[in-house]
């Protein structure tokens, strides 16, 4: 057991331009090799492709595939008398959330068959805006495992509370 406790939580900035946290989140996924001038370019130029297309505000559409993608529970594997269970529970906090949601969304990104990141990207953010894609596809199977898992958790109930809020379409949660 660790005695230093909790790790102290890093605060991040949000981005310059659009001036927010979760972009700077995904800057902060497409990164590779410490570049983060090429990231910020990436990122930028699908942000003004989606304005140019839409004639909305890009972070709009940003967060609103972002709140699609986000998982409402999670299933952790237990041990139990001597068998391993999936077992769901709610999400515990909407960062995890975040953070998953933005990770599933770059690692559709980088499957996806394209030529720049550029487009993959842009066609990822799409089509999580719409609710569909990968990252979507996803979420949807997390939580119908989740579903098929129930008889393990401990409260049901909140659980098929949680997932049937995000099919409604109410977002307040999070």
């Amino acid at each position: 057991m660790a005695r230093k406790g909790a790790p102290k939580k890093r605060l991040l900035l949000p981005d310059p331009i659009y001036n927010k946290i979760s972009v700077h989140m995904l800057v902060n996924r497409i990164l590779k090799s410490g570049k983060k001038s090429i990231a910020y370019r990436i990122v930028y130029s699908v942000f003004s492709k989606i304005s140019e297309t839409t004639n909305q505000n890009p972070v709009e559409i940003w967060e609103k595939a972002l709140n699609n993608v986000k998982p409402r529970v999670e299933v952790k594997p237990r041990r139990r008398a001597g068998s391993i269970q999936q077992v769901p529970r709610i999400m515990p906090s909407t960062e995890r959330a975040r953070a998953i949601a933005i990770r599933w969304i770059v690692g559709a990104c980088q499957k996806r068959a394209g030529k720049d990141m550029i487009s993959k990207l842009y066609a990822e953010i799409s089509d999580a805006s719409n609710k569909n894609g990968t990252a979507f596809r996803k979420k949807e199977e997390l939580h119908k495992m989740a579903l098929s898992n129930l008889m393990n958790s401990r409260r049901p109930d909140k659980i098929v509370k949680a997932i049937s809020e995000q099919s409604d379409g109410n977002d307040e949660m999070y």
